[in-house]
């Protein structure tokens, strides 16, 4: 293992020293020079002044409402037993949301209110749930039906070219290190997917077994990967998560494409700032093997199966972003560069990469890779051009991320060592200003808000071009339509105070963690309801661009779906159909909303249509059924499935001294707590209205371990939760009781608070599982009153002797996860007996029994 002092390992998006290629570009609405002004005009941007280029609305702090006289209330208090701080809360900000009205699905929820003749509150949780859950499903089945079928012949193809190849160049010394370099590429790839097969030369068995191992072991480690330069590879990445652990076809399929996606051949070197740059024969080897690749794709006829992969990935999810068949074609055309070979030649080469260098998609937007950067040098690091035959996508959240971190960051011409980004960057990008004022503490922390001004003014110069070019835009699109108006006064009371929007970032948040869940594998990660029951009454959160953006969505999706050959024409009927449905309720939806931001009533088919949002019917057992029911892909049944998720969303190699320490944050959805809402209902009379609601978590893990869901639902089992702190102004806790204060987007309240000023706690949980047999869960907490201190978890046996040492480190202020093996410190397995985990920040510790049994 190299040794890391001044050196740090970073896995950043770019920004500064190169613009980025972007759809707005090619839409015509994104200005080049004017970004790059921008950024040199906005240098060393403090906090007020970020503010003063993106002021919030005057949000009301409280409302203080008399609660009599509101139809239904007196019936809900009364049947879910409303505490008395929940009766309060609902009084300051005329809604409350309550973690101990906890609830497992949307459909058992709305089935509850549905029986209790109540009115219900249709929140775009539940519209972006059912969203999450139905896309989801549909990229299962659209993996199962084409892309893996189409995956294994393009391979397969590529594969039975490569003798061909090898034969053509026969008679070329100096070919045969690439050849062998395309057999292992091509090799691995099958053997993940699934295929026994063995690499064509014999000599190359050795080297594909190692790489197997290494993915395998699933943690960064050094290899020389079609090269003889050494570079440390990620390998974590190959842990499928996601409805990737559901078989093992879609577990193969998911490695595979990672290795697809994520193995560079370098065109040109990366900018790194270790000495571990490739040499030139390195970058000359793999551009040799990269066209060696193209040629196998042209001449065994593959390349309309690629093209069909890229093209229904690049609908769903974004373009690559990396160099691709079509750009090497493009440059080859451009040199009239005839086979690989010709790149033996170095003048040959060097045409080719002065070709490259003009072009736009020559640099890689976001850097996956973990690369090294020195603080002390003002240069930035910058990810190679390289090939990738079905490269991870570019989307712009990720991009934003790793533009607020190391090292993105210069202030005053210095690198800003902030090692994670918060999840509140990426709001702040998309449009919500209020996000700014609860990042406060962290922009005067780390002065970044140069970087995400400069992040703001590219979103916003996307044009309608980019929202609409992939599903995975449009998602997001749906989530900025929830952003604070300007003008709030044309909003319920309810929705006229901070307490309100802070909700709607839960929902944002909670929205955005399963849109990165859907598409993990795809997006590029930044490295730093007797009697006839009713709803009497259905309030619509009043959004109606929100329902309009999801309304192209799904006609989108029908229309791109329509296209695509799948082996079951019933598959891609019930995929259709179902997008029709959507798109049928979401232009209702948008039409009701609409009418009650301009207090009009709805008309009798609109009423209609909500009463008959979700029900149920006594038709061989009891059957649900309505709209909502059917928002879902799968049917009725899924709308009250149990759904935790979790996604990785950004990769911490290193800490500030260069020691490698893996952190992984985290964002995931917990379990859905109800809400009561004051509004008034279309003949307007104040009502009570209720309807669940959707959480949302951040959690950071240790050592490049990346969670899946299974693991993420164990963790739910046991408190407390991992709840950001500003939920706490609307939300009650598990017993109905107000949380501690937390920070606040009210104008007309106190700026937030700063982090010496919120609650001082430390600690460790009991693991999980306990007993345990291979491997168990270590959580612990450290508050803002232990930040930074030094910290220490380690094991230790009955006789007080130190077993393994996890984490010797300072830390911020989090929730972190560490597994434990059950290995000392030298590799070995322990023997079954009863351990003690000491978790100690600064002089203050903690123990918990641990009991392992072999």
């Amino acid at each position: 293992m190299r040794h890391f002092v001044t050196m740090m390992l970073c896995l950043t998006l770019l920004v500064g020293a190169h613009a980025p290629q972007t759809h707005a570009q090619a839409g015509g609405s994104f200005d080049l020079q004017a970004y790059t002004n921008f950024l040199a005009s906005h240098r060393d941007l403090t906090h007020e002044q970020l503010r003063g280029l993106h002021p919030t609305p005057n949000f009301r702090s409280k409302l203080d409402l008399t609660l009599t006289e509101i139809a239904y209330l007196d019936t809900i208090v009364q049947l879910y037993q409303l505490t008395s701080d929940e009766q309060a809360l609902l009084r300051e900000n005329g809604f409350v949301v309550s973690e101990r009205l906890r609830r497992d699905s949307f459909g058992h929820a709305f089935l509850e209110i549905y029986k209790h003749d109540l009115p219900v509150f249709v929140s775009t949780d539940a519209i972006l749930h059912a969203l999450h859950r139905s896309y989801d499903a549909i990229l299962q089945d659209t993996e199962t039906g084409v892309l893996i079928p189409r995956l294994q012949e393009l391979l397969l193809k590529l594969r039975n070219e490569w003798p061909n190849l090898a034969t053509r160049y026969l008679n070329l010394p100096a070919m045969q290190p690439m050849l062998n370099d395309v057999d292992v590429y091509l090799t691995v790839a099958l053997r993940l997917l699934g295929n026994q097969l063995a690499p064509q030369r014999s000599e190359n068995t050795s080297t594909v077994a190692e790489l197997l191992n290494l993915i395998a072991a699933e943690q960064p480690a050094y290899f020389s990967l079609f090269s003889e330069t050494q570079r440390l590879i990620g390998f974590s990445q190959f842990r499928p998560r996601g409805h990737y652990t559901n078989q093992a076809d879609l577990r193969n399929y998911f490695k595979a494409m990672i290795w697809l996606g994520r193995t560079e051949l370098m065109l040109s070197p990366p900018k790194v700032q270790d000495g571990s740059e490739p040499s030139a024969a390195d970058i000359q080897r793999q551009t040799i093997a990269a066209y060696l690749l193209w040629e196998a794709v042209q001449n065994s006829g593959s390349l309309t199966l690629w093209q069909e992969m890229d093209g229904i990935i690049r609908f769903l999810v974004g373009e690559s972003d990396n160099i691709t068949v079509d750009h090497l074609q493009l440059l080859a055309n451009e040199i009239s560069l005839a086979d690989a070979s010709e790149l033996l030649d170095s003048s040959r080469l060097q045409a080719l990469q002065s070709a490259l260098a003009e072009k736009s998609y020559a640099l890689q937007r976001i850097n996956s890779q973990i690369l090294i950067s020195d603080p002390n040098n003002p240069e930035q690091i910058a990810p190679p051009s390289a090939f990738l035959l079905l490269g991870q996508r570019f989307v712009i959240d990720s991009y934003v991320m790793g533009n607020v971190v190391y090292d993105r960051i210069l202030y005053q011409d210095r690198k800003v060592l902030r090692m994670l980004p918060s999840s509140l960057d990426v709001l702040f990008a998309l449009g919500n200003d209020a996000a700014s004022i609860l990042l406060k503490d962290e922009l005067q922390r780390y002065p970044y808000a140069s970087n995400l001004s400069a992040l703001r003014y590219l979103v916003d110069s996307y044009d309608e071009e980019f929202w609409k070019s992939a599903l995975y835009n449009v998602w997001l699109q749906a989530i900025r339509r929830l952003n604070p108006a300007d003008d709030l006064t044309v909003f319920p009371a309810f929705m006229q105070t901070g307490a309100f929007w802070q909700q709607k970032m839960n929902t944002q948040l909670a929205s955005w963690a399963q849109l990165r869940h859907d598409n993990l594998l795809y997006a590029k990660q930044s490295y730093t309801s007797g009697t006839t029951c009713l709803f009497p009454y259905s309030f619509v959160e009043p959004f109606p661009e929100f329902y309009r953006t999801l309304q192209s969505y799904a006609e989108q999706a029908e229309a791109k779906f329509n296209t695509v050959a799948f082996g079951e024409e019933w598959l891609k009927a019930s995929i259709t159909r179902y997008f029709s449905h959507m798109a049928g309720v979401m232009d209702t939806l948008a039409a009701i909303a609409g009418k009650q931001l301009h207090h009009e009533e709805p008309d009798s088919a609109e009423i209609r249509f909500l009463r008959r949002m979700m029900y149920s019917t006594p038709i061989c057992g009891e059957q649900l059924d309505g709209w909502y029911a059917y928002l879902y892909y799968r049917g009725a049944e899924q709308s009250i499935e149990k759904d935790l998720v979790v996604a990785d969303v950004h990769t911490q190699p290193t800490d500030e001294s260069g020691a490698l320490i893996g952190k992984v944050m985290h964002a995931g959805t917990g379990p859905l707590d109800l809400g009561v809402f004051i509004a008034e209902n279309y003949e307007g009379k104040a009502t009570a209205f209720i309807g669940p609601v959707m959480s949302y978590y951040e959690h950071v893990t240790m050592n490049f371990k990346r969670l899946t869901d299974e693991e993420w639902q164990q963790l739910y089992q046991h408190p407390p939760s991992f709840r950001p702190a500003w939920v706490n102004v609307y939300l009650a806790d598990a017993e109905g009781k107000r949380r501690s204060a937390g920070p606040q987007i009210a104008t007309s309240v106190k700026e937030p608070q700063l982090a010496s000023d919120l609650p001082k706690s430390l600690l460790l949980h009991q693991n999980y599982p306990n007993p345990f047999n291979a491997n168990t869960l270590i959580r612990f907490e450290i508050s803002p009153a232990f930040a930074h201190a030094p910290a220490k978890l380690a094991i230790y046996n009955l006789r007080g002797e130190l077993v393994r040492e996890l984490i010797d480190q300072t830390l911020p202020a989090g929730n972190y996860l560490v597994r434990w093996d059950g290995k000392n410190d030298s590799g070995k397995d322990t023997a079954s007996s009863v351990y003690f985990c000491r978790l100690q920040v600064g002089n203050v510790s903690q123990m918990r029994k641990l009991t392992l049994l072999r």
